[in-house]
């Protein structure tokens, strides 16, 4: 018995380690990835909600792809900017590149003339169970510029969105949304006081924007190999191809690795930032074994785990 229970002790540091690890990670990748600059700090609200508003996308690191669907859908806004409430959906794998193309959309000039309230919200999928509706009504408020009071209900908060929101025109982007409950029991009815308004949903599920009733749905297709290859090097903060034009067969190929994701292509610029450019240690990137871990989450795998296992071993 004192073997079991040493064991499950044992069991339940090292859980804990990796926890502690991954978070460091992830800041670490925010940090590497200079997120601070595609979003403002988080902004702590009543009950432990953390959501994140949008500021201007570093444009060496936006892939040809994403700059061309942005045109496309700007273009989409503009033309459905006198609708009661056009719900546009950005829908794709995690990684792909949903929020920056939303992003982009969001901070693009002639979008940003047209409404007069603006706001953005990432909801993520803790909602529902650590997010409150009262959490969500409170952030629209304040990126509409609303006092509120301590201790609203749900009901007030919406009577208040509703009068603020009359007449005016609105943009409001929902950020990488899980359950359709945000729009169609929280923010739906209020924002139907509002003369004309158009809704940005991006998800990774197609379900979620079906069910919130989209009326254009767009895919954020895989990055192609030669934009990939573009995006690793730019990542690396280099400023002309031929720097490293003797290796792009090999960027090529981890480019492949990370299977036409952004952020994973991202996340690899960053390692390799710290190695020497050489074939020879780029090859030791593409054969480390952490590529090929099967036994962990989806978001755990591939390039995630390699900058991990760059934290903790230092390979």
């Amino acid at each position: 018995m004192f073997f079991i229970a040493y064991m499950h002790h044992e069991i339940a540091v090292r859980i804990r380690d990796f926890n502690v690890r991954l978070e460091k990670i992830l800041k670490w990748g925010e940090t590497a990835l200079k997120l601070q600059n595609n979003m403002q700090p988080r902004r702590q609200v009543s009950s432990g909600l953390q959501m994140k508003t949008s500021q201007l996308v570093e444009p060496n690191l936006v892939g040809k792809e994403i700059l061309h669907a942005c045109r496309s859908l700007v273009n989409l806004v503009l033309e459905h900017k006198d609708k009661k409430a056009y719900k546009l959906g950005i829908v794709g794998t995690g990684g792909i590149g949903k929020t920056t193309l939303a992003q982009k959309i969001y901070n693009d000039d002639q979008v940003k003339k047209v409404f007069t309230k603006k706001a953005w919200i990432c909801v993520s999928q803790k909602y529902s169970q650590m997010y409150s509706e009262v959490d969500v009504l409170k952030e629209v408020l304040r990126n509409f510029g609303v006092h509120r009071e301590q201790g609203e209900t749900k009901t007030e908060l919406q009577k208040k969105l509703a009068e603020t929101i009359e007449n005016e025109s609105f943009f409001l982007v929902l950020d990488d949304v899980w359950h359709p409950e945000v729009w169609l029991d929280v923010l739906r009815t209020p924002l139907d006081a509002a003369a004309t308004g158009i809704v940005i949903v991006t998800t990774r599920h197609d379900s979620v924007a079906v069910s919130i009733g989209v009326d254009h749905m767009h895919r954020v297709e895989l990055m192609s190999t030669q934009v990939g290859w573009e995006l690793l090097w730019r990542s690396m903060n280099i400023n002309e191809e031929r720097e490293v034009k003797n290796l792009k067969d090999i960027g090529m190929e981890i480019v492949s690795k990370c299977g036409g994701l952004p952020l994973a292509i991202k996340l690899i610029g960053r390692v390799l930032t710290t190695k020497d450019k050489t074939e020879n240690e780029w090859r030791k990137l593409i054969k480390n074994s952490a590529w090929s871990r099967t036994d962990l989450q989806p978001e755990l795998r591939g390039a995630l785990y390699v900058l991990y296992k760059r934290m903790v071993t230092n390979f």
